[in-house]
C-alpha cells in the first residue's frame, strides 16, 4: 500500500517537537483555525452533518477581531506554545459563497504575521474544502493562483457519478457531479495543484464503493480518504455490503498491481487489534486541536459545536467569542477543563474499551455531545461497520503477503460470532486461512 502523504500538521511536529507532559489536550500539536465564513450551500447534500444551515456570511470586521485576539499570543486555549504552526480553514456550507471576504481575511491574517513577526508567519498553511460548483468564477480562481504555494484545496468529489449524484445535489435534486469532476481537472491539470480525495459512506451509497474508488483512480488519484459517518442509521446489511464492496476492491487493487501505488485510508496496516489499557487518549480534535469562529464572533472548539450542525434543542459549546476573548468566564474554562479530561476509558464502555479489534475505530467528541448531551459519552453506531472494515483488511493484507512473499500475518482478532454476522462460515474459514498460511 502507498505510503500515505505527510500532512501539514504532521511535518509541523516532526520539524518542532515538544516533551509530552502526559496531557493529550495540551501536546504540541498545529492546531486548525476554522473560519465559517458563512453558513450557506448551494447544494443540499444527503448525509450533511450541518442539519441547520441559514443564509448568514461573515462579515471582515468579526474576522479581523478573531485574528488580532489569535496573534496576541497570550489565550490559553492556542498560542505559539501549544501550536507551532496553524492551519488557516475556510468552510461553510459552501465556502466560495464568500470568497470575498475569504480573500480579505487572508490578506489580512497573513499580513498581520509579517507585521508582528509571528513565529506562524513561516508556518501556515491555508485549507479549503469546496463542493466545485463555483470553482470558475473569476475571484475564486484569482485567489486559487494568488494563494497556491500555501494552499491545500480540494473538492468533494464521492467516487463516481453515480455515488456522488445519489447524495451531494442541488435544491431541485440534480446531482452535481459533472461540475465537481471539471473543477477537479482545471486543478490539477492547469493550475498543476496536488489534491487528494475524501469520500464519505452513508447508508444511501455504500453499495456503490468499490466502483467509486475504481473511478477515482481511473482519474490519477493516487490518495484516496474514505470513511463512514459516525451517525446512526448502519446495520448489519449495510456491514454485509460495505465487506462484499472491499473485498472486490482489495482484488482490484491486487490484480491490477496497484497495492504499493494508491493509498486508500480504508485499508491501513495498524488497525483491528486490541488497544493497550494504557493508550487512552482521546481520538477526535475537536477538543483542544482545533478552534473556530462564526458570523456572530463566537468561538467554538470546532465547527460541530455551532449551531449549523446541532441544529435546534442542542446548546451549541461556545468558548469564547471575538469581543471578550477565550475562556474568559468560568462557564467557558469549566468547559475546556472538561474536554481536556475526556480519554479513551472515559467515554468507554467495558465492552468498547476492551474491544479484540477496537485499534482504527474512530469517534467524534461533537456528535457524542449532540447525539447524548455530553462529549464524554461514546457513539457506536459506526460499531458493525468497523468489523467489516476489519474483515476486509484480513483479506486484503494477507492477499498481499502472499503476493509479495512476505513473513508477515494480518490476524483475525474478530470473534468468530461478530464475523458470522457479516460473512458467512465458508468465507470466514477462508479469512482464517489466509491469516494462517502467511
Amino acid at each position: 500500500m502507498r505510503r500515505r502523504i505527510e500532512e501539514y500538521p504532521d511535518m509541523l511536529n516532526r520539524l518542532f517537537p515538544q516533551p509530552y507532559d502526559g496531557n493529550p489536550a495540551d501536546k504540541h500539536l498545529a492546531r486548525t483555525i476554522t473560519f465559517q465564513v458563512t453558513d450557506a450551500c448551494n447544494l443540499c447534500c444527503s448525509y450533511c452533518y450541518q442539519i441547520h444551515k441559514q443564509h448568514h456570511v461573515m462579515d471582515f470586521d468579526t474576522a479581523k477581531a478573531f485574528i488580532d485576539l489569535l496573534l496576541e499570543d497570550n489565550n490559553p486555549y492556542i498560542n505559539t506554545k501549544n501550536s507551532p504552526g496553524v492551519i488557516i480553514e475556510f468552510i461553510g456550507g459552501e465556502p466560495f459563497l464568500a470568497i470575498d471576504v475569504i480573500d480579505k481575511i487572508t490578506d489580512y491574517f497573513i499580513d498581520q504575521m509579517i507585521r508582528r513577526r509571528h513565529p506562524w508567519a513561516k508556518r501556515f498553511m491555508i485549507s479549503i474544502c469546496s463542493n466545485g460548483v463555483l470553482y470558475f468564477e473569476p475571484k475564486v480562481q484569482a485567489y486559487l493562483k494568488k494563494h497556491l504555494s500555501h494552499l491545500s484545496f480540494s473538492v468533494s468529489i464521492d467516487g463516481n457519478k453515480q455515488l456522488h449524484d445519489s447524495c451531494r445535489v442541488f435544491p431541485d435534486g440534480s446531482g452535481s457531479y459533472d461540475k465537481a469532476i471539471k473543477a477537479v481537472q482545471h486543478f490539477r491539470t492547469v493550475l498543476h495543484g496536488d489534491m487528494g480525495s475524501k469520500m464519505t459512506l452513508a447508508p444511501g451509497n455504500i453499495r456503490y464503493t468499490c466502483d467509486a474508488v475504481k473511478n477515482l483512480i481511473a482519474l490519477d488519484y493516487n490518495q484516496i480518504f474514505l470513511n463512514c459517518v459516525y451517525e446512526k442509521g448502519w446495520t448489519v446489511e449495510h456491514a454485509k455490503i460495505l465487506y462484499q464492496q472491499l473485498k472486490q476492491l482489495a482484488d482490484y487493487l491486487l490484480e491490477n498491481d496497484l497495492e504499493d501505488e494508491i493509498y486508500l485510508s480504508i485499508f491501513e496496516e495498524f488497525i483491528g487489534h486490541k488497544m493497550a489499557p494504557d493508550d487512552n487518549d482521546n481520538w477526535c480534535g475537536g477538543t483542544g486541536y482545533m478552534i473556530a469562529v462564526d458570523y456572530k464572533g463566537d468561538i467554538f472548539p470546532c465547527l460541530r459545536y455551532m449551531e449549523s450542525s446541532l441544529g435546534e434543542g442542542v446548546p451549541p459549546v461556545i468558548i469564547g467569542n471575538v469581543r471578550d476573548g477565550i475562556m474568559t468566564t468560568p462557564e467557558q474554562c469549566d468547559c475546556v477543563h472538561c474536554m481536556k479530561c475526556i480519554t479513551r476509558r472515559s467515554q468507554s464502555t467495558d465492552e468498547c474499551f476492551n474491544c479484540p479489534i477496537g485499534q482504527g475505530c474512530a469517534w467524534c467528541s461533537a456528535y457524542n455531545y449532540q447525539e447524548f448531551g455530553t462529549m464524554n459519552h461514546r457513539a457506536t453506531y459506526i460499531c458493525e461497520m468497523h468489523k467489516a472494515r476489519v474483515l476486509a483488511n484480513v483479506y486484503f493484507w494477507n492477499k498481499k503477503y502472499q503476493k509479495h512473499g512476505e513473513n508477515k500475518v494480518f490476524r483475525n482478532n474478530v470473534p468468530k460470532a461478530w464475523a458470522l454476522r457479516i460473512i458467512d462460515k465458508n468465507e470466514l474459514e477462508m479469512l482464517n486461512k489466509l491469516a494462517k498460511e502467511n
